[in-house]
């Protein structure tokens, strides 16, 4: 019987092989984007999961006006505290990582690594055990047998996996290798799966316990986190006669969710970025189920005739569901097959854009029964009360499904031309200082240092007689791409309130040179000049920040030192476009007391000429051939810059494949549509025909209903696309304009589908003969 049920499904599917193929197609690339998405998803949320007492353990961060992001994990003087006085505290460990070190093995070409500096607790916290060897990397500068990197030999621990890569066996007990200075393997450990804090070799703990970056908790069992959140608020301690909450500025993050969240200085995409594309696919996979549900519905109006035949040869109510049901699934699981199909096939490239291992097929399996599930829940009302389904229900359902689809399509194109609005503005947005033709050379290392700057000041004369460079500073920062810009605390300032505490604001040791360099400009006053000690420059929003009205002559506590402000400098970007303009001071670089040439003796700041970028780093390598310099990088500030893009292009990248689907699904399911209402519709055609009415009649009383969807469509979906997508681009702090054209076009765009969907069906339709619809009817 099934067989038979099969077979009949399969002929009616071939009668609408146009609409099949739209319901198949849409529901198998929508599936593949949910699936891509949730397994995404799922490796973000797995990381630091599987812990012992993951649950537990937290991670301290506070907000940050100088780092970046907006917010650090930098701590000082908070881990004795926190082992001392709070017995809520089961463990509690500082850690260190330094991230893309070099380690060398002689005969070998560098592997890029990442160190892990910590005490044994952080071994205690994550249940990392050696494997071989003894624990004498875990040595501290207190310890009797502490050394200087520099003079001997380092005793640090690797990672099976690192052993493997480096030597390609685990017997690597008392091997050396080279990172950032000679080790001796003296121990094997097991590495951190699947965890933000994995890491390649371990050294010890030379750092004092005052310091740590991140500091990790874990909890002991039942404890109250907000009693406890509440316990780290109110304690204080005297510092320079006032009370300090020490613990007020930090938060608790609980570890499984650091790896996505916007404290992870290494996060590869925003996880919300993740969600709504997940949200999209599903989208497009409701969009098209809702297509095939309408079009099934419709056609099952045009086959009462066969049903109450079937019902006078004897067919029940059962065979009849079973009948309609296996016909409804067998494009489901069509679009299924084809989805894992797709699934397979675009694989490899997912991995290769998103970095992401593991199981897809089982998701996607549960996934797909879940949808089959659903879609039957809502076949058999339709299917159940067939008797009360009149046509006039028939054509709503109709409208309906157009409408929707419609508007799906209309809120994705509208998330799509936003999206590129604002990367492209966020691309050639002024940021305060020019980017275009800047590279950033900075040595590393010389094979041999020689005496004093004598390499450097050589290397910045080679630098100069290129024909591709047009100017260059030596010795000086850069606004991108560089760890020289640092933190110091504002102790005192003329609007200074008596409980309030010290602020934080970056400081750059740079003059005019390096303001003419990058053109940045001027508010009020001078700039500081590079021998002045006391003079000091403040970027707008320390100013604001300062609450200083007339800045000009005031005097400031920076780091100890007392600061006269001779100048105000204009705002410019130097981090993320969602993050703010953070507060900057610059001061000349014998300023604080400093020697110059102490300052940036590696960076060289380039201009180069325009379409040049290729004949420089040519030009730069062979250079560091002949002066044998053995480590450098070579930058180029528009792609640094880029880098802060990354999450938008790859959401672009992702929401631009499946606005396609969308737009595609919607025109096809427009058109397959359109078509079964022509089908339907014969016989009203004809008889318009033989009563007068030409061909074009015809095409606008089409066109009116279609467009009136539209419209009813658009009003709808412009005011959601706009409430999202202000939204989403509220988190930068440069905002493109949502534009009155961004309407029209999306809106001409839509009715141009929409024309093309019913214009040449609709045409065929009324071009056919009268005579002979009427005689076939």
């Amino acid at each position: 019987m099934i067989l038979h049920y099969l077979k009949l499904a399969w002929r009616n599917l071939l009668k609408y092989r146009m609409q099949t193929a739209v319901s198949i197609l849409g529901l198998a690339m929508g599936l593949t984007c949910f699936v891509f998405a949730a397994l995404w998803i799922r490796h973000e949320m797995s990381f630091d999961s599987a812990h012992e007492g993951a649950d537990r353990i937290y991670l301290l961060y506070r907000e940050s006006t100088v780092n970046e992001l907006g917010y650090d994990t930098w701590t000082r003087g908070l881990l004795p505290i926190l082992r001392e006085n709070f017995p809520e505290v089961e463990l509690a460990c500082g850690a260190q990582f330094w991230k893309q070190m070099k380690m060398e093995v002689e005969g070998q070409d560098p592997v890029i690594g990442r160190k892990l500096i910590a005490d044994s607790t952080f071994m205690q916290m994550f249940d990392i055990r050696i494997l071989q060897g003894t624990p004498n990397f875990l040595w501290s500068l207190a310890d009797e047998r502490q050394m200087h990197i520099y003079d001997r030999s380092e005793p640090i621990a690797v990672t099976e996996e690192t052993a493997l890569r480096l030597f390609g066996t685990t017997d690597v007990l008392g091997k050396t290798l080279t990172a950032f200075g000679p080790a001796t393997i003296c121990a094997v450990v097991s590495s951190l799966p699947q965890s933000s804090l994995s890491f390649d070799f371990w050294s010890g703990a030379r750092y004092s316990e005052s310091t740590a970056d991140p500091l990790l908790l874990r909890l002991r069992p039942g404890t109250n986190l907000n009693t406890f959140r509440r316990k780290l608020d109110s304690y204080t301690q005297l510092q320079d006669g006032r009370r300090i909450a020490l613990f007020r500025p930090y938060h608790l993050l609980p570890l499984r969710q650091y790896h996505y969240s916007e404290v992870n200085e290494e996060r590869s995409i925003n996880f919300y970025y993740l969600v709504l594309f997940s949200v999209i696919g599903l989208l497009v996979v409701v969009s098209a189920l809702f297509n095939y549900l309408s079009l099934f519905v419709v056609c099952m109006q045009t086959r009462l005739r066969e049903v109450e035949l079937r019902r006078v040869c004897g067919a029940g109510r059962g065979s009849l569901v079973t009948l309609f049901a296996v016909e409804y699934l067998l494009v489901l699981l069509v679009a299924g097959l084809l989805g894992f199909t797709l699934t397979e096939v675009s694989l490899p490239l997912f991995r290769r854009l998103s970095g992401v291992d593991g199981q897809v097929y089982l998701p996607q399996l549960l996934f797909f029964l879940g949808l089959l599930l659903l879609s039957l829940v809502a076949l058999l009302p339709f299917v159940l009360r067939r008797h009360r389904w009149n046509t006039l229900r028939s054509h709503r359902l109709r409208r309906l499904s157009i409408g929707v689809q419609i508007g799906v399509g209309i809120l994705f194109a509208f998330a799509a031309v936003v999206m590129m609005k604002q990367l492209h503005y966020l691309t050639n947005v002024d940021l305060g200082w020019k980017r275009e033709g800047v590279a950033i050379l900075s040595v590393q290392r010389y094979k041999e240092m020689g005496e004093g700057f004598e390499k450097f000041h050589a290397t910045a004369q080679r630098l100069k007689q290129m024909p591709c460079v047009e100017d260059i500073i030596e010795n000086h920062a850069s606004i991108l791409g560089s760890n020289i810009v640092g933190g110091h605390s504002v102790e005192d300032w003329p609007e200074r309130r008596p409980d309030e505490e010290k602020m934080m604001i970056r400081v750059m040791f740079e003059g005019r040179a390096f303001t003419d360099f990058y053109g940045l400009k001027l508010k009020e006053g001078r700039m500081v000049r590079d021998d002045e000690q006391n003079g000091v420059v403040l970027n707008e929003s320390a100013v604001r920040r300062l609450r200083l009205d007339n800045p000009i002559g005031q005097h400031i506590t920076l780091s100890g030192h007392d600061m006269e402000i001779v100048g105000v400098l204009k705002n410019f970007h130097s981090t993320a476009p969602t993050v703010p303009v953070y507060s900057l001071a610059l001061i000349g670089k014998s300023g604080f007391g400093m020697r110059s040439e102490l300052m940036h003796t590696t960076n060289f700041l380039i201009k180069f000429k325009d379409g040049h970028w290729d004949d420089l780093q040519e030009r730069v390598r062979q250079m560091a051939a002949e002066q044998e310099i053995t480590e450098y990088t070579l930058n180029n500030t528009e792609d640094l810059y880029a880098d802060y893009l990354k999450s938008e292009r790859l959401l672009l990248r992702l929401l631009g494949i499946a606005s396609a689907v969308c737009v595609l699904v919607v025109g096809f399911g427009v058109f397959s549509l359109v078509t079964l209402s022509c089908e339907q519709r014969r016989k009203e055609i004809a008889i318009r025909k033989v009563n007068g009415a030409r061909v074009g009649d015809i095409l606008r009383l089409f066109a009116h209903e279609y467009l009136l969807l539209l419209a009813v469509a658009a009003v709808v979906a412009f005011p959601v696309g706009y409430v999202l997508m202000k939204r989403w681009l509220e988190s930068y702090v440069e905002q493109t304009a949502i534009s009155l054209w961004v309407y029209l076009v999306i809106f001409a765009g839509m009715a141009a589908v929409v024309a093309l969907c019913i214009g040449w069906r609709v045409w065929r339709a009324a071009n056919e003969n009268p005579a002979e619809v009427v005689k076939r009817e």
